[in-house]
């Protein structure tokens, strides 16, 4: 499955991103280390039904402004909105207090609960972005918990579709799932799935912002990632909501999974839902504000985060450390702290979670040999989600290999992993890129994309115990055109072996040559065969254009193996064919087939979309060990069969 985010990676590089342009909101935090006296684990459910709430009522509101000690500000009830979503209202607040009335209403303010006469009424989930007054809707706390009492069942989808390409065993995989988003002017292709009022954002509709009634942008946290990197990520994420920050990392609290007490977080409280976390401080987390607590569950945010239903995200204590007031919408700058939990839900109504739930990481191992010669290791933890994990692992990758190496430039990367499955075969990861630029992209895609076939599959069992990269760089390009091939003779016998030589010319003009041995077939009859060397993109594209054919993998370990035999482009691949026809029937091929036979299968009776006729029958077709430069370009030559 390609996603939006993917797609908006490649975009963006591909668009001429500059690496020097400064990102908007580059803020380095001072860490501040104040204490929240410890309050109730819990409260009661006293809330005040939307159909009491008038307007003129006064209350108050509680978030944290600095540090973790939660405030009140004031709030005065505009109105109700009917259906400002289906089956949604909001209530219309006008905010005042503290802060607010310079920086307005603020990300990280979702969540923050609102009381009249005590009585809970909702939390702040919108805003008017420039305007002039903290005027915010309000979800009303009934619907915000009823969303989530709601249960009507796993849904499941349809079996998913893997374009493939017509040979075995090598093939280039795209999947396509149910209920994914497509992008105006994208066709069919697959995107990032997200909630209405999110796809709304991308609508070209900026020019109105300050008319939209939105929802309140999410600041997100990054800490150890580059300028080049963060930059990058906010492009992608902006269309979401999500305010892409660069800040510090955690002010403490225990290492890996160990979760801290977490009494004290109550209404009010900051929080900070993390997507990953790994050495030197790297991260990247949201803040919000938990709305109600019950026990061990909390309601926080208001509105979604992404809409990904049922996820396992973990869920920290966060410190406010500064606030930025912006026109158009300013935002808290919030970091980490001690890990308390886990969120379960991010619903069209806010992030639901409990404290003392652990959450489940999938941990990630860099092994990165710079361009200087020096080893080190990277770890890190990133969410487990079908959605999620294949983006954040390409971003973690790309981002550390632009942390250590150039961004630009000439350059080689080999990418060498695996992709560890419980009571499963290993996903194997393999190849090399070079070039002057995007390099580093294609290279954190190479582990980032199976990864999303993978867990986009819809299969059961899919348990990822760890993912592990090796990738060794250099500043150099390593490119080989073919430009020749030939055979030792032209006419051979069934059961020979002819031997190829093809002709690789790199940059600087200097010829590689390489021997290709190719076996003549014992039982092959008189006549002509059509041998084929190319690079493994070309291979796949010129079959790809010539046969469409739709694979559907029977079960989890029959896509693992598809996955492991996609080609490599440091290989040459050479395939040995006849000049007759050949039928393809359900994606198995059938070479040779009597004239009468092939008639039948192709009549209009029988004709269907999972039978094609291919112009040449393909007897076989072999993978060369590897080259020490990325291999580019196709020949083809004709043997003659003679006895």
């Amino acid at each position: 499955m390609s996603s939006l985010l993917f797609q908006r990676f490649e975009r963006a590089v591909r668009s001429g991103w500059t690496w020097r342009r400064n990102v908007a909101g580059l803020v380095l935090p001072l860490l501040l280390t104040l204490c929240l006296p410890a309050e109730p684990a819990g409260e009661d459910r006293n809330f005040m039904p939307l159909d009491e709430v008038k307007p003129g009522m006064k209350g108050i509101g509680r978030t944290v402004f600095r540090g973790t000690k939660v405030e009140e500000f004031e709030a005065e009830v505009l109105g109700v909105l009917k259906n400002i979503t289906p089956r949604q209202d909001a209530i219309l607040a006008r905010l005042s207090g503290g802060p607010l009335e310079k920086t307005g209403v603020m990300g990280g303010m979702s969540g923050s609960p609102v009381y009249v006469d005590g009585r809970l009424i909702g939390a702040v989930a919108f805003s008017f972005p420039f305007s002039k007054e903290a005027v915010a809707g309000v979800t009303p706390i009934e619907q915000m918990v009823g969303n989530f009492e709601q249960s009507d069942g796993p849904v499941r989808g349809d079996p998913i579709v893997v374009e493939v390409s017509s040979i075995a065993p090598h093939r280039t995989l795209e999947i396509r799932g149910p209920g994914i988003l497509s992008a105006p002017g994208s066709g069919s292709t697959p995107l990032f799935a997200v909630s209405e009022s999110m796809a709304a954002g991308a609508a070209g509709l900026q020019s109105l912002t300050g008319q939209l009634f939105r929802y309140i942008d999410t600041p997100l946290v990054l800490s150890g990632v580059t300028a080049q990197a963060a930059g990058l990520l906010g492009g992608v994420l902006e269309p979401y909501g999500v305010r892409v920050l660069q800040g510090g990392g955690s002010v403490s609290g225990p290492t890996g999974s160990e979760l801290a007490d977490g009494a004290d977080v109550v209404p009010g409280s900051s929080i900070a839902v993390q997507l990953m976390r790994g050495d030197l401080g790297f991260g990247a987390s949201a803040s919000g504000t938990v709305t109600h607590r019950e026990g061990d569950k909390i309601y926080a945010f208001g509105h979604p985060w992404f809409s990904l239903g049922p996820v396992d995200l973990p869920v920290s204590k966060a410190q406010v450390v500064s606030l930025l007031p912006n026109l158009n919408s300013s935002f808290k700058i919030a970091v980490p702290t001690d890990l308390v939990g886990s969120i379960t839900q991010d619903r069209s109504r806010g992030l639901f979670g409990t404290i003392g739930l652990a959450p489940k990481l999938i941990p990630l191992v860099i092994n990165l040999t710079s361009s200087r010669n020096t080893s080190r290791t990277f770890r890190f933890e990133l969410v487990n989600d079908r959605l999620l994990t294949p983006f954040l692992t390409n971003f973690t990758v790309f981002s550390t290999i632009v942390s250590q190496e150039r961004a630009l430039g000439e350059s080689t990367l080999q990418v060498k992993g695996r992709i560890r499955l419980k009571d499963r075969p290993d996903v194997r990861v393999e190849n090399l890129f070079s070039g002057d630029t995007n390099s580093q992209l294609f290279a954190s895609m190479a582990v980032g994309r199976p990864l999303s076939y993978i867990l986009g599959s819809g299969f059961e069992g899919v348990d990822i115990e760890e993912i592990s990269v090796d990738i060794t760089s250099s500043d150099e390009k390593r490119t080989g055109h073919l430009e020749r091939v030939w055979p030792d003779r032209e006419s051979v016998k069934p059961g020979e072996t002819v031997m190829l030589s093809a002709v690789f010319r790199k940059p600087n003009g200097e010829e590689y040559e390489e021997k290709i041995p190719l076996p003549v077939p014992e039982d092959i009859a008189e006549g002509r065969l059509l041998a084929t060397v190319a690079d493994g993109s070309t291979m796949t594209t010129a079959e790809n254009q010539l046969v469409g054919r739709r694979f559907v993998p029977r079960d989890l370990d029959h896509l693992i193996r598809a996955i492991n035999n996609l080609r490599k482009n440091d290989r040459v691949y050479v395939r040995l064919q006849r000049p007759e026809p050949a039928v393809l029937l359900h994606g198995e091929e059938f070479s040779s087939l009597p004239p009468s036979f092939r008639q039948v299968l192709l009549s209009a009776r029988s004709a269907s979309s999972s039978l094609m006729v291919m112009g040449a029958s393909n007897l076989y077709e072999f993978e060369m060990p590897s080259l020490p430069f990325v291999v580019r370009g196709r020949r083809t030559l004709t043997l003659k069969v003679v006895r």
